[in-house]
C-alpha cells in the first residue's frame, strides 16, 4: 500500500476521530497535527502547530485533512488545493453558499487533484443497506420520505457552534445538514423547497433551534425534514416509502450510542392481506452493532487519491445542492447570512 504524506487541521473531536481512522487504514503518514489550541496537541508524537498556514506550507503534504470551526473551512480548504493538496473537509462547506461557491472555483481550478468533504451519514451500515434495497428494485420507487433529526441542544452553552460567527447558523446547518444530504442521497435532486427555523425555546441565541422543511424533485417526488435542538433527547429516524413497500432506519450508532441501537425495518406491500395482519404486517429489521462508517468514508478518499477512482460520496456538487437548500431555508426565515 502506498502511503501518503498527511497532515490534520483542527485536533477537536473530529480532528481526533479522522486521525484514528486514517492511523487504522495505514495509507495515511501523520506527518504533523495543528490547532490554535496547543493544549490539544500534547497527546500525539508527530509535528505540532499552531498555525495551519505555516504547518501546510512547511510540511508540504500530499493530504491535508480539514476539522477546524467552519469560518475557517473555506480558507484552509483553498490554501491547501492551491498549494497541490489532495483535501478531505469535514462539513459543512463552510458558513454559507458564497463559502462553498468559493472552495468549487478554487477545486475547478486545480489538476487532477482530490477534494472530498465528510458527510459520514451516508457510510452507515443502515444506510448502505437502505440504498441496496432500493436499487435492487424489490419495494418499487422512491415516491417521499420523511426526516427527523433532534438532540438534547444547549445553545446557551459557551461553545464555538452557538456564535454563527463562527458556525454560520444554528441546529440545521450542524446537524440537519446530514438529514438535508440523506433525503437528496434516496429521493433525488429538489427543485422546489419550502420552510422556515425558528427559535422555539432558546429565545437568546442567534442560531436557530427548530427547523422544518418540505422538498420536492422535478418528478413529483416528496420529502420532509424537521431538524431539532429541542427534542429534549437524541433522534434519528428516516421514514422512505416507495410504490410497493416502505424501509424505516431507526437509531444511529455513535460513540456515545445516546441515539440508540441503529436498525432497518422494511416490508413489501401487502393489499391482498396474505399475511393476515391489515396495517400491520410483518417486517423484516437488520440492527448493527459496529460503526465502520469513519474507515469506509477515509478509505474512499484514499482510493481516490491512490487511484482516481471518483468520489462518489460528498463530492462537491454534493455539498454545494445541500446548501443551496439551507440557504433557501434560512432566506424564507429572514437569516440568510
Amino acid at each position: 500500500m502506498k502511503q501518503y504524506d498527511a497532515v490534520i487541521i483542527g485536533m477537536g473531536r473530529m480532528g481526533r476521530t479522522r486521525y484514528e481512522s486514517m492511523t487504522r487504514h495505514g495509507g495515511y503518514v501523520i506527518k504533523a497535527v495543528c490547532d490554535s489550541n496547543a493544549g490539544l496537541l500534547d497527546s500525539y508524537q508527530c509535528r505540532k502547530y499552531t498555525d495551519w498556514k505555516q504547518c501546510i506550507d512547511e510540511e508540504k503534504p500530499s493530504v491535508v485533512v480539514v476539522c477546524t470551526y467552519n469560518a475557517v473551512i473555506p480558507d484552509v480548504v483553498c490554501h491547501a488545493l492551491e498549494r497541490g493538496c489532495h483535501v478531505f473537509s469535514e462539513k459543512p462547506p463552510g458558513r454559507n453558499l458564497r463559502d462553498t461557491l468559493r472552495m468549487k472555483a478554487t477545486f475547478l481550478n486545480t489538476s487532477g487533484q482530490v477534494l472530498k468533504f465528510g458527510f459520514n451519514h451516508r457510510y452507515h451500515n443502515s444506510v448502505i443497506e437502505a440504498k441496496s434495497l432500493i436499487e435492487s428494485g424489490f419495494l418499487g420507487e422512491v415516491v417521499a420520505a420523511r426526516g427527523v433529526y433532534g438532540k438534547a441542544g444547549n445553545l446557551v452553552k459557551d461553545e464555538w457552534r452557538n456564535h454563527v460567527e463562527l458556525s454560520g447558523g444554528g441546529i440545521l446547518l450542524d446537524q440537519g445538514i446530514h438529514m438535508l444530504d440523506l433525503l437528496r442521497y434516496f429521493v433525488g435532486d429538489f427543485a422546489e423547497i419550502s420552510g422556515f427555523t425558528d427559535n422555539l425555546v432558546w429565545k437568546e441565541s442567534r442560531g436557530e433551534d427548530t427547523a422544518f422543511a418540505t422538498m420536492r424533485t422535478a418528478d413529483g417526488k416528496v420529502a420532509t425534514l424537521n431538524s431539532s435542538a429541542i427534542q429534549w433527547k437524541h433522534k434519528f429516524d428516516l421514514d422512505i416509502v416507495l410504490s410497493n413497500g416502505y424501509i424505516a432506519l431507526n437509531g444511529l450508532l455513535t460513540s456515545t450510542r445516546s441515539y440508540g441501537e441503529e436498525r432497518i425495518t422494511y416490508y413489501r406491500k401487502d393489499l391482498e392481506v396474505k399475511s393476515g395482519k391489515l396495517g400491520n404486517p410483518t417486517e423484516y429489521t437488520m440492527c448493527f452493532d459496529e460503526d465502520s462508517s469513519w474507515d469506509y468514508e477515509m478509505k474512499e478518499f484514499y482510493d481516490a487519491v491512490d487511484s482516481g477512482k471518483p468520489i462518489i460520496n460528498g463530492t462537491i456538487d454534493d455539498a454545494e445542492q445541500v446548501m443551496r437548500l439551507i440557504e433557501t431555508v434560512y432566506k424564507e426565515s429572514g437569516n440568510a447570512r
